[in-house]
């Protein structure tokens, strides 16, 4: 990392990664001289919210430099009331949107089960608990084309937690009535996070964060395949597709990686040294930029990267939302048009898989709409 700061000094992605490899030490001076270089880097990164830093969480020294932050970026209220999931304690971690029907679809940790619901407010069921071998819900796509929705399902989800009824990989769920269609094994170790269906080929590529790798699940097969090794894309969340199918976008924990579909080749995004494109959950590709939830460095933003004409390079950036009064650990989202509905306050970060499912201090979940602009 020391390396990769002499590369790139002043990178405030990696400084905010050096702060986060002294706090696993519990190294005080250390993790908050990298904190104060995070604090004077350009960018906004916030490390309030996250749990490494929790240690100097009573700290004076450490909340002065939070507070330093949040004061040099106020806040950014964007978005307009979407949705409403009006069941606390469903914890998702993904969602989907299908257009046709104005629904939107949400995982629910507790329960491991799929709900929706439209404009009229009502929380419906389409795949009960468990069903299908469900598992973990995590990244999910509406397929229109085929009328199914993809779903991430992972069989363990943190440290002793091992679901031995679930299936870990792919599993596509009949739009109208809920029942399975699909089951893809994954055949790597490792947690599928997200997925993007190619909407030509109907093929499902499927981001594994623990291993770095891209997956895929080809039309009919049963197990996945690599379509990037392990190690390609280290810390791999939010995955999208360009709208000609030429390249996929693969965010990592400290950039994004862009993929040529039709050779395989794969790079790292160029960007200004003022752009933070990493820790992204959700991306998604709009009229020639990538839109998404940035979670990891900061408590969660929405944030726009503006590319070139090849689609190579980001040539700019903004924070489209942040430290909006109802954002609490803001996950994933879904494109409706010329807007992104996003999950703004899954409590996430509240949920204990081995809890009594109690919803003391929970509150239903929002999802919010951001207006993205037009042609």
């Amino acid at each position: 990392m020391q390396e990769a700061l002499r590369r790139s000094p002043g990178d405030p992605v990696l400084l905010y990664d050096l702060a986060i490899v002294h706090a696993l030490r519990c190294d005080r001076p250390r993790t908050l001289a990298a904190l104060k270089a995070v604090a004077a880097a350009p960018g906004g990164l916030d490390p309030g919210a996250f749990r490494g830093f929790a240690f100097l969480s009573g700290d004076p020294e450490f909340r002065a430099i939070v507070a330093g932050i949040r004061s040099a970026h106020p806040p950014i209220l964007a978005s307009q009331p979407g949705f409403v999931l009006r069941a606390p304690g469903l914890f998702p971690e993904g969602m989907a949107f299908d257009p046709r029907t104005r629904r939107v679809y949400a995982g629910s940790a507790s329960g491991r089960r799929i709900v929706w619901t439209d404009a009229s407010g009502a929380l419906r069921v389409l795949v009960p608990s468990k069903g299908g071998g469900l598992g973990f819900p995590a990244g999910m796509k509406v397929d229109p084309a085929r009328d199914q929705l993809w779903v991430c399902s992972a069989s363990s989800f943190g440290p002793g937690v091992v679901l031995s009824d679930a299936t870990s990989g792919l599993l596509a769920f009949d739009l109208r009535d809920g029942h399975r269609v699909r089951a893809v094994t994954q055949t790597t170790a490792g947690f599928l996070n997200d997925l993007v269906v190619v909407p030509s080929s109907g093929e499902v590529l499927a981001t594994n964060t623990s291993t770095g790798a891209v997956a895929v699940a080809r039309p009919g097969a049963t197990t996945t395949e690599d379509l990037l090794p392990a190690g390609s894309v280290p810390g791999a969340n939010g995955i999208a597709l360009d709208d000609r199918e030429r390249f996929l976008f693969v965010a990592g924990g400290d950039g994004i990686t862009r993929v040529d579909l039709r050779t395989r080749a794969f790079q790292r995004l160029e960007r200004p040294p003022d752009v933070v494109d990493g820790s992204f959950d959700g991306l998604y590709f709009h009229r020639g930029t990538l839109v998404g939830v940035q979670n990891g460095v900061h408590p969660g933003r929405v944030v726009r990267l503006r590319l070139d004409a090849t689609l190579g390079r980001i040539v700019g950036w903004e924070v489209l939302e942040a430290y909006a009064p109802w954002i609490e650990t803001p996950t994933t989202g879904a494109l409706d048009g010329d807007s992104l509905l996003y999950l703004a306050n899954t409590q996430l970060r509240r949920w204990k898989p081995a809890g009594n499912g109690s919803t003391e201090g929970l509150v239903d979940v929002q999802v919010r709409r951001v207006a993205l602009g037009g042609p």
